[in-house]
């Protein structure tokens, strides 16, 4: 039986948070954790890795209909990213996962597709995009 501790670890411990920093971006990476940390971000897991064509299509599913669906699943696997499994305590990660992006896209951001990062804009896709995306 687990100790009441352990289970108050574990559960600070659950992921919230998914972020990528994009192709093109990753000579922004000691930067970008540092911002993740300072905001008080937790990186649980992280790869640096090509992804396959077939997770870019798998993680941007919702957008298959969409005019740019082809061209950012090309781009997303177009060289190395680097994705992070993250977890903060606080009342609304998406939320405030999606401030940092709106930061990294105004600062190193290229065009909309070029913009530096994904996030999960769900819970339910935080879980469904780090399994994909991590090892």
């Amino acid at each position: 039986m687990k100790k009441f501790t352990e289970h108050i670890k574990e559960s600070q411990n659950e992921l919230n948070g998914f972020v990528i920093l994009k192709p093109e971006f990753l000579d922004h990476t000691e930067d970008f954790l540092t911002l993740l940390k300072n905001n008080g971000w937790d990186v649980v897991q992280k790869e640096q890795k090509k992804l396959p064509i077939e997770t870019a299509k798998e993680l941007y599913i919702m957008h298959k209909d969409k005019d740019f669906y082809d061209d950012l699943c090309q781009y997303m696997s177009s060289d190395e990213c680097l994705c992070c499994s993250c977890h903060k305590s606080c009342d609304d990660p998406i939320d405030d996962m999606k401030k940092i992006k709106d930061k990294v896209r105004k600062v190193w951001g290229k065009d909309e597709m070029k913009n530096g990062m994904h996030s999960s804009d769900s819970l339910e896709n935080v879980n469904r995009e780090s399994k994909l995306c991590l090892t």
